[in-house]
């Protein structure tokens, strides 16, 4: 049996935005992420998935799409989330990970994701 291509990891995030600085500083403060840098992470675990047409998950109807960070300390990041006021759409934990969805400055859905314990790769 032959082996065909798959991929093996998400090469990157890209939207639009209104004010490109204000999400680019928004996403240094509270992620450590710097827009249009690489970002070198760990193998690990990342799901594709498609959610019906009606999904109130990634917050206003004409959101068209979210984005999941797999992160290590979900509660630390909420705390400084809600200090800066952002837009909470809901918490859930779950045997599969804990997950804390919200609004970024732009209401662009963003889910935080942080699996069980000892499913993240070690640093």
């Amino acid at each position: 049996m032959v082996q065909s291509a798959k991929i093996d990891g998400i090469g990157g995030v890209f939207f639009k935005s209104k004010d490109p600085d204000r999400q680019a500083a928004f996403y240094k403060k509270h992620f450590d992420i710097n827009m249009g840098t690489w970002l070198h992470q760990n193998a690990g675990p990342s799901v594709f998935a498609a959610f019906k047409e009606d999904t109130s998950y990634f917050g206003p109807a004409e959101n068209r799409f979210m984005i999941n960070l797999r992160v290590n300390d979900i509660d630390a990041l909420m705390t400084s989330l809600r200090a800066d006021g952002v837009t909470e759409l809901g918490y859930d934990d779950e045997e599969y990970g804990r997950f804390f969805r919200f609004l970024d400055p732009e209401g662009n859905g963003v889910e935080l994701w942080q699996p069980p314990e000892g499913e993240l790769p070690e640093e």
